[in-house]
């Protein structure tokens, strides 16, 4: 179902102890978007924590840096760092594939999109083909993501949660998350199992 955790500019970054929690229950791959210099880096393709701490350590993220992560648990299309998530928003499929990716705009998922769900595709996820055949022709322009009717019916037809962020660092959320001290997190499987 994989988890997305966003972190806005001025807010914490996700602990070491969260980011191992997020992977173990989320397994198959992991990335991350940042806005920096007018752009959404997208780094993705992770297959194991280690080499995403490595990466995410590397990058000295500060205050004023806006960072998204994501987990996945592959729902389609098979377990692969092509589709591990963020993506960049694109009406092309293959820029999905992209390991690495400099865009206006970044978007990862949290759930099953009955609309573009395919048990036989098996190169590309629901995600991939809701972003290429209905995100990439909603969202035109920066302050799309400031409208809440338009994130409203984005909400609707996706049926799942999203976070979306532009060039400025500006991430919108579609559905519910929750807020763990300025963290937002897609559901609970940040939180590590406590046994009774």
């Amino acid at each position: 179902m994989c988890i997305i955790c966003v972190s806005p500019a001025r807010t914490r970054q996700p602990s070491v102890s969260q980011i191992k929690t997020m992977f173990s229950h989320n397994p198959h791959g992991a990335g991350y978007m940042v806005a920096r210099g007018g752009q959404v880096h997208i780094h993705k393709g992770f297959m194991d924590v280690e080499s995403f701490l490595e990466a995410i350590c590397a990058e000295h993220f500060t205050a004023k840096d806006s960072v998204v992560y994501h987990f996945r648990i592959s729902t389609q299309a098979g377990v692969n760092p092509e589709m591990t998530h963020p993506f960049p928003l694109s009406n092309q499929l293959a820029h999905m594939k992209a390991l690495d990716a400099e865009c206006e705009c970044g978007v990862a998922h949290n759930g099953i999109i009955r609309l573009t769900s395919d048990p036989n595709n098996h190169e590309y996820s629901d995600t991939a083909l809701f972003i290429t055949r209905y995100l990439s022709e909603i969202i035109h322009a920066p302050s799309d993501l400031t409208r809440p009717r338009l994130l409203n019916y984005i909400g609707q037809l996706a049926q799942s949660k999203l976070a979306i962020m532009d060039r400025t660092g500006y991430i919108a959320t579609v559905g519910t998350f929750i807020n763990e001290r300025g963290l937002l997190f897609s559901n609970t499987s940040y939180q590590a199992f406590k046994y009774r």
